[in-house]
């Protein structure tokens, strides 16, 4: 249960990457023609804070926290980072040991990512990215393990927006649709490329902890691609639906995946905001 299970939460609709293997979708769906265009929002407000549990055939494998900062200046720009970290938890942390830790820096003027630094412990595998962002381009380095060995690649999304999870979560956060609408995003999740497909379905009333909500529901498929953007078939397709709060928030309150361990259930267990 490596980063899927972050990208998947932080997003509240998008991407997917390399941890537990969910149900192959085999239909392939063709990219949606709507523009990624910034809304003009960043989609994150400073100080807030995110903390859920994961739970897989209920029974709780994760806890997860995400933390956004204060504005401030870097390299001359009006900037903002955000902290997400993911570890197992539970009986399944005495199984697998997984930590998930990713920042990401934000221009504040254009609303997007410019860099990202992620550090991923699943078992005994380890790695360490660094991805610079500019605009639908893409600059990927990392190492694994131990190593020096240090792997580049460079990545151009074309008339897309290159996302991480961190900005993928705030694009949709700030997306208003009408019920049936679509979009994609292209989105970095720590080393791996993936083309996220989401439908907005409508609201609904969803049980939580906290009592009844009114929710936004977006289901979503997540396809892994290539550094030509063709699309990684072999790999499968992740499915997911997310239900994010119907207000001015819009925190994602629940996000459900099926994989082949039994059903993966991330809910919200606390939100704070200035």
């Amino acid at each position: 249960m490596g980063r899927s299970m972050l990208v998947v939460l932080v997003l509240g609709a998008a991407a997917g990457c390399g941890g537990a293997s969910t149900e192959v979708a085999r239909s392939v769906a063709p990219e949606t023609s709507i523009a990624d265009v910034p809304s003009g929002a960043l989609g994150l407000v400073p100080g807030e804070t995110m903390t859920f549990e994961v739970r897989v055939g209920g029974v709780l494998a994760g806890e997860a926290a995400l933390a956004v900062g204060q504005p401030g200046v870097v390299d001359g720009r009006r900037s903002v980072a955000v902290r997400s970290r993911m570890a197992s938890a539970g009986a399944f942390a005495l199984i697998k040991n997984v930590v998930d830790e990713a920042t990401t820096v934000f221009d504040m003027d254009s609303t997007l990512p410019v860099s990202m630094t992620a550090d991923v412990v699943y078992g005994d595998k380890a790695y360490h990215a660094d991805v610079l962002f500019r605009g639908s381009q893409v600059d990927l380095s990392y190492t694994r393990g131990s190593s020096d060995h240090r792997v580049k690649q460079s990545l151009d999304f074309g008339s897309g927006i290159a996302h991480d999870a961190h900005s993928a979560m705030a694009a949709i956060r700030t997306w208003q649709p009408e019920p049936g609408a679509t979009r994609s995003l292209w989105v970095m999740g720590g080393r791996r490329a993936w083309r996220s497909d989401v439908r907005y379905v409508g609201r609904e009333t969803l049980g939580t902890s906290f009592g009844n909500h009114q929710a936004l529901r977006i289901d979503g498929t997540a396809y892994r691609v290539r550094s030509d953007r063709s699309l990684d078939t072999a790999k499968g397709a992740r499915t997911f639906t997310v239900w994010m709060s119907d207000d001015a928030d819009r925190v994602p309150l629940r996000v459900v995946a099926t994989t082949e361990l039994g059903d993966v259930t991330i809910d919200l267990t606390d939100y704070r905001r200035p």
